[in-house]
């Protein structure tokens, strides 16, 4: 049975392009229900379609002092409100009118901004998030936000090995401050250092411990990006890097897309370590909800193809929320859905009271990439834009000849420029004539 505490679904009002629209997110559609497979939705769609701001607003469902300023800045009016379900229960935060009539309990929050839950996790999650303080507790579940388009930009190097004191919940769902650099070299440098220290202990099972979440970050890189790479403390200076094929690079020099994998991955091992877990097993298992802005932003369209099923195994009880632009993204993985958001349109003319919904399909793994840009991202062409024009000019005179409007030297001298072009639309042009010829010598 998959964990309960997933988001249901949201609806969201007078926010971004956003009128009145609402998403509902099924569990996956398994024949197994233990599968070890986590739950993944995909947001795609043209630019300005609301995917980071639909991001946002669910983000926001989890962080009321932190997350809102984000969404806030898309509120178009007093009216702007998100409403969602989780976890078996409702709630709903927007813009604070005077006057409004509140039917829950309303959580203290930001000027201009109200939160209502109802269920008694709502104040927990404030305590969590809000006041980014470690209560006595222990937690069934947490939230997390990245963006790819964002990567560590910071010295790696550190001054000392000393123990981390910063929350695991600072910063949690900011998506492009999520990963704190200092922070991060500073855990692998003491998950290193305790390992060394227990090896040299003979305490191997202990080392093992404090090698672990290393270890499974160093085999999703190599899932995603076919990379060997394997986390080392150096003495002089001291600092964390990578050795890769035999050479130690540091973080700072590191591609923009394996920095910004390394980065992330190993940010959300260091904070799942840190909370103290309702259920003691592999963090990487344990239940957590995950939004990625622009997954695919740096990446290769080879490691496009792998980020997602690569996900959906180390992180199994997890239920994902991605945004992507890539047809090697959408097409990746099975049992996923996936959202295609809208041109942005302001249509005046719709019952205010009645929400546009946007289905959940299923994912597109099994068919083809060009069949995905065509359903999916509304892309039929399958050449180059100067290309498909003149293909489109060549089948115009194709049909004027056939109609005797024209002869065909045009038409043959079209289909030589666009042979040139390569194999495939010289296969194309050449089959087009002669089937014309067939049907003028029939006429």
């Amino acid at each position: 049975m998959r964990q309960p505490n997933r988001i249901e679904s949201i609806t969201l009002r007078d926010i971004g392009v956003f009128e009145h629209t609402r998403f509902d997110f099924p569990p996956i559609e398994s024949i197994d229900a233990d599968n070890n497979k986590a739950e993944i939705h995909i947001f795609t769609g043209p630019n300005g379609c609301g995917k980071s701001t639909l991001l946002y607003a669910l983000a926001g469902i989890f962080d009321m002092h932190g997350q809102y300023s984000l969404i806030r800045r898309r509120y178009r009016s007093d009216s702007s409100q998100v409403d969602f379900e989780f976890a078996g229960s409702s709630g709903k935060y927007g813009a604070d009118v005077l006057n409004s009539n509140l039917s829950k309990t309303r959580l203290s929050g930001k000027p201009g901004h109200f939160f209502d839950y109802d269920g008694g996790w709502g104040s927990h999650l404030v305590e969590n998030y809000q006041e980014e303080k470690l209560p006595s507790r222990k937690f069934d579940f947490a939230a997390f936000a990245y963006s790819g388009n964002r990567s560590a930009q910071s010295n790696f190097a550190i001054s000392s090995i000393q123990e981390i004191t910063a929350s695991p919940f600072e910063n949690a769902l900011s998506f492009d401050q999520t990963v704190r650099p200092n922070v991060l070299a500073q855990w692998i440098a003491n998950n290193r250092t305790k390992a060394a220290l227990a090896k040299a202990e003979n305490a191997y099972d202990e080392a093992d411990s404090y090698d672990m979440a290393l270890k499974r970050i160093s085999q999703f890189i190599d899932e995603v990006c076919g990379i060997d790479a394997t986390f080392r403390l150096k003495r002089s200076p001291l600092e964390v890097s990578l050795e890769i094929g035999g050479t130690s690079v540091s973080f700072d020099t590191l591609p923009e897309g394996l920095k910004s994998i390394t980065c992330w991955v190993a940010d959300l091992a260091l904070r799942l370590e840190a909370l103290p877990w309702q259920q003691e097993r592999d963090i990487f298992s344990q239940p957590i909800i995950l939004f990625l802005d622009e997954v695919d932003i740096h990446l290769h369209p080879k490691w496009q193809r792998r980020i997602l099923p690569a996900i959906q195994k180390l992180l199994p009880n997890a239920q994902v929320f991605v945004s992507t632009h890539s047809p090697f993204v959408v097409g990746s993985v099975e049992d996923a859905w996936v959202y295609r958001l809208p041109e942005p349109r302001f249509d005046l003319c719709r019952d205010p009271h009645i929400p546009e919904i946007i289905s959940a399909a299923p994912s597109s793994a099994g068919k083809s990439y060009q069949l995905i840009l065509d359903e999916v991202f509304g892309v039929p062409e399958q050449f180059d834009v100067e290309t498909e024009k003149q293909l489109d000019e060549f089948y115009q005179l194709r049909q004027q000849v056939m109609e005797n409007r024209a002869d065909d030297t045009k038409l043959k001298a079209l289909a030589k420029t666009l042979a040139q072009k390569g194999e495939e639309i010289g296969a194309i042009v050449s089959m087009e004539l002669r089937q014309l010829a067939r049907l003028t010598k029939q006429n």
